[in-house]
């Protein structure tokens, strides 16, 4: 034991002078990742009886001694077992493959002799808004967001890059602003005014950009992955469902900068704020976005059970950045989550009236959650003609009554058909109906009589049509019911569910209040009943919440710089990486409260500073002090998302319809999508505009996603996606060069190119490629570029000149008379070479 402690102080003296101990960052991660599964949390897997995760049960006494005794490494259990040569005696035990490093003993060592100091979870902790950093190179910093950065690059020696080329910078802006491409005349407006006035200008094009309708939709793609968005309800018969409204209101929603606490309480709670308005009644679509099973013999109240639990999860994923689905069947085996917690968040969303089903919808007519006024006469005439509507329904009884005894009349006297036809079929069996008293009839009867009147009532269809041409007259367009939230009169009482199973409630435990984690700030309820999803929403935003706020700006930040300050986005407990850099965390989340939760001022301090400003460009220095560039010596280069490849490839093109909003559509797919689903989808391809909406608009089937957008990593939104992987496959490259909807988008540059560039000379032909880049990424090509595109062009006509065929199949369908169809077609060549690259999809 003398030796063992001689060895243990020394090694810390080594190690001590190399390093300063901080639990969160430096112990934590060690204990969760190796000891907590068996010495965590959830008792029922708790092995000897020995706590770890908290400061009591580690210096516990076990019969004399204990895993820990504070400042003295030798004399803890922990040490002795860790460091044992008897492998039936070492920790981790060795079969768990959770072997500690030489580094890890050492930390954990120190950390011992050192006094072993436990902190609650760093990501649980108040926030600390903190101060600012100096930093002794001021002129690289445009706003306090590079003072973090620098002050740590500081420390290790380094320094940020050199801003970006002004090309870079205006196609990088349009990209993560808008997910579009700039337009040429804009890049060389924004080019030449750099040159003088660089703030100034930069200041000017992210306003713009900010302000822009096409901003809402961009960064509405990434709430609608957390919302697991979709037109379709699921499982294997997948039905088309009503969706389309609740995107048009996170478009309408994120574009307005609603401050993302009332964004929040409109979308968990809205039906149940005092007079909710339309808008807020569509944003509860949010947690209709579960799936619906419609397959035959399901046990409904099975899967309405799936989907709160689904609502609980997605709501700890999407806020709190949480995995409390881990506690479903027991305690969480590593965050202080207990199973009885998980069912008191349970609770909230234990109480709407859909039971897998449609449940609850509200009619929204397209372009109307976009329309901020409408003229007061115009709506005071549709108001009538709604409440006209209205008095027709209640009249029904004695309106069909009246109707069936005419057409019993006139079929009685009708004379025989002459032939039988499915018309007379269906006449005769109308008759039969109609000879039978209303009270006596059956549910067949009923239902063919009803059925008659209303295919026969043109007086109500005489009012629909007048409420179409006035909803016309206010700019809206055709109505469709979407699915929102409402709660039942009386609610259900909640049970803790035994290992999970529905069939399994803990009755003997009784009924379970809906409540939040206690390991969190404590839920305020200023009303007498049990709390309810609006008490849950305003808990969320709270400003005493500091796991909201965090989880939230890490998100945005991950979205410029390709990673966030925390790795694990999606994992803010003890499981989850700690941050890189933990003081800005807290003063961007701290801001972000401050500024009243503007997401607009968020990403307008983001992308206003030099570190989001910095080139990508590789430098061979950092890479053994900072291979994955978690410091941010540079920007980081990203690949696309699935849908902006198709938005830029529009863009490009000139075909992209810009139209926000409405219904989704149906751009041209690959044969045989639905050979493998259960019921073949009708998908009837647009041929006017809708062909070139923008992808966040297409069609989306869980069963059958579109396959260009999960070529490129689309998830299938059977469940939350707060973050999607990034892959390079072949596909994608043959998909890029051979997919029909991305061909013909490089038919269409090809044809822009021939028109707005006219002449077959060599110096327009130069030209028309100095445009083809420009169009495609912001920037002129280098006099080597220049040569090698001309090469090929000659070389692709020489090519379709000798086969008349394959140049009318690729040639833009409307070229410019003075183009053969071989020149045509080499245009389209290029073009589609040039939406193959890299640097087509990818954001410098």
């Amino acid at each position: 034991m003398v030796e063992l402690g001689i060895f243990l102080s020394s090694l810390t003296a080594c190690f001590s002078a190399q390093t300063e101990i901080q639990f969160n960052r430096d112990i934590l991660p060690i204990l969760s990742d190796k000891c907590f599964h068996c010495h965590g949390p959830d008792d029922a897997a708790r092995e000897a009886d020995l706590r770890l995760d908290t400061h009591p049960g580690a210096i516990a006494d076990l019969g004399g001694y204990a895993a820990i005794a504070p400042g003295h490494a030798e004399k803890s259990e922990l040490i002795q077992r860790i460091r044992h040569d008897d492998k039936d005696e070492v920790m981790p035990p060795i079969k768990t493959n959770k072997n500690l490093s030489p580094k890890e003993k050492e930390l954990l060592t120190q950390w011992i002799n050192e006094g072993a100091e436990y902190q609650a979870h760093w990501s649980f902790l108040p926030l600390d808004g903190g101060q600012v950093p100096q930093v002794k190179n001021k002129k690289s910093v445009k706003n306090d967001v590079d003072r973090f950065i620098i002050a740590k690059l500081e420390k290790q020696g380094l320094s940020p890059s050199p801003e970006a080329d002004p090309s870079t910078l205006v196609r990088r802006l349009y990209i993560d602003l808008l997910g579009l491409l700039p337009p040429p005349e804009l890049v060389k407006k924004f080019r030449d005014s750099y040159l003088t006035h660089p703030e100034a200008s930069y200041a000017e094009l992210v306003d713009a950009l900010l302000n822009s309708p096409h901003y809402g939709e961009r960064w509405a793609r990434h709430w609608l992955d957390q919302a697991r968005y979709a037109d379709s309800n699921g499982y294997t018969v997948d039905r088309e469902r009503v969706m389309w409204p609740y995107r048009d209101w996170v478009i309408r929603a994120v574009g307005d900068d609603l401050p993302f606490d009332q964004f929040t309480i409109e979308q968990i709670a809205g039906d149940l704020l005092p007079e909710p308005k339309k808008s807020q009644l569509v944003a509860t679509g949010f947690h209709r976005n579960t799936l619906i099973n419609q397959e035959g013999g399901v046990d409904h109240e099975q899967f309405r059970i799936e989907e709160v639990i689904d609502r609980v999860n997605t709501t700890s994923a999407v806020w709190l950045g949480l995995t409390v689905g881990c506690a479903q069947c027991h305690n969480h085996k590593f965050d202080p989550i207990s199973q009885k917690e998980f069912y008191q968040l349970f609770a909230f969303f234990n109480s709407t009236e859909d039971v897998n089903n449609t449940g609850p919808t509200l009619e929204v007519s397209q372009r109307e959650l976009f329309i901020d006024q409408f003229d007061p006469k115009i709506s005071r005439l549709l108001q009538n003609t709604r409440n006209e509507l209205a008095m027709l329904a209640r009249a029904k009884p004695l309106r069909q009554t009246t109707w069936e005894k005419n057409k019993l009349i006139k079929l009685s006297n009708a004379p025989p058909p002459s032939q039988k036809t499915q018309a007379a079929v269906n006449d005769k069996k109308l008759l039969s109906a109609l000879r039978i008293a209303p009270e006596k009839r059956n549910s067949s009867q009923k239902k063919r009589a009803n059925n008659a009147f209303d295919a026969d009532d043109h007086d109500r269809k005489a009012v629909l049509k007048k409420i179409d041409l006035i909803k016309s007259r206010l700019g809206m367009g055709p109505a469709a019911k979407t699915m929102i939230t409402r709660e039942l009169k009386e609610p259900r009482l909640t049970y803790l569910l035994t290992r999970g199973n529905f069939l399994l409630p803990d009755k003997k435990a009784g009924p379970i209040q809906a409540n939040v984690p206690a390991i969190l700030n404590p839920l305020k309820v200023n009303h007498e009943q049990s709390a309810n999803r609006l008490d849950l929403a305003h808990w969320l935003v709270s400003p005493d919440n500091p796991l909201t706020p965090r989880v939230t700006v890490n998100r945005v930040w991950m979205r410029y710089f390709g990673k966030g300050l925390v790795s694990t986005e999606n994992d803010f407990g003890t499981q989850g990486s700690y941050p890189t850099h933990p003081a800005l965390l807290d003063w961007l989340a701290s801001q972000f409260i401050h500024n009243g939760w503007s997401m607009r001022k968020l990403h307008k301090l983001i992308v206003t500073s030099a570190t989001y400003r910095q080139a990508s460009h590789h430098r061979p220095g950092l890479k053994s002090v900072d291979a994955r560039n978690t410091l941010l010596a540079k920007q980081n280069r990203l690949r696309f998302d699935a849908e902006i490849i198709r938005d830029a490839s529009l863009t490009a093109s000139g075909l992209l319809t810009a139209t926000i909003g409405g219904p989704s559509v149906h751009p041209p797919q690959p044969d045989g999508v639905y050979a493998f689903t259960q019921n073949k989808k009708t998908w009837n391809v647009e041929t006017d505009s809708n062909r070139y909406r923008r992808a966040l608009y297409t069609q989306f089937y869980r069963s059958a996603p579109y396959p260009m957008l999960t070529t490129f990593d689309s998830p299938d939104f059977q469940s939350v996606c707060t973050q999607r992987t990034r892959s390079n496959t072949p596909l994608q490259a043959l998909t890029l060069a051979n997919d029909e909807t991305l061909f013909e988008m490089s038919q269409g540059l090809a044809q822009r190119l021939m028109l707005e560039i006219p002449g077959n000379d060599a110096p327009s032909q130069q030209r028309r490629i100095r445009r083809a880049y420009v169009l495609c990424f912001s920037r002129q090509p280098s006099d080597s570029e220049l040569n090698r595109v001309a090469t090929f062009q000659k070389l692709q006509q020489q090519h379709f000149a000798e086969n008349a065929q394959a140049a009318k199949t690729v040639a833009p369908s409307k070229t410019p008379s003075i183009y053969g169809t071989a020149e045509a077609a080499s245009w389209t060549a290029v073009a589609r070479a040039l939406m193959n690259t890299d640097e087509f999809i990818t954001r410098e």
